[in-house]
């Protein structure tokens, strides 16, 4: 990993995502060690069930707002929805380590997506275009309409505050 602290410190977009970084790519890997993609997941999935989010859009909020970056939702099929990741806290993990792990947003989306639809779900990360390797992620996660979860119950949606009104158009 490239010297972190200089990395971030010396990138004026980057300086805010300090604490996140410091403790995500430095802390953690140090008191997880190999374990931590498998526990960066279940994480994901664990933050997805405390923080239930309605839809797309809300989905693209949070991740802004937690730090996670820009998600955008590229394409959506009965059986796999494609996810892009991208953005400063991206591009600035990527500058320090040439395989970051996003464990922790591939559980979650995998999660997020599970309750929304009430079937089981599970998220991998894909190959990103090469035009873009070095500034996004790209995630997969495939679901399957016959395999409901049983019992669902559907939790209460996290009301996102800060996001645009549905009814107010974009300009």
């Amino acid at each position: 990993m490239k010297n972190l602290y200089q990395t971030v410190m010396s990138d004026a977009a980057g300086a805010p995502y300090f604490p996140q970084l410091l403790f995500r790519d430095a802390l953690l890997p140090e008191l997880l060690g190999d374990d931590k993609g498998a526990i960066g997941y279940w994480a994901g999935k664990a933050l997805a069930r405390k923080f239930p989010l309605a839809n797309p859009k809300d989905a693209a909020v949070f991740f802004q707002q937690a730090g996670f970056g820009t998600l955008t939702l590229l394409k959506q099929s009965a059986e796999m929805t494609r996810w892009q990741l991208s953005g400063e806290p991206v591009a600035l993990r990527k500058r320090l380590d040439s395989t970051p792990d996003f464990t922790l947003e591939a559980g979650f989306l995998a999660e997020m997506m599970a309750q929304q639809l009430g079937v089981t779900a599970e998220a991998e990360l894909v190959d990103t275009t090469r035009k873009l390797r070095s500034q996004a992620v790209t995630f997969d996660v495939y679901t399957d309409p016959d395999d409901t979860v049983p019992n669902y119950d559907a939790p209460e949606p996290l009301k996102i505050v800060g996001a645009p009104a549905a009814d107010t158009p974009e300009e």
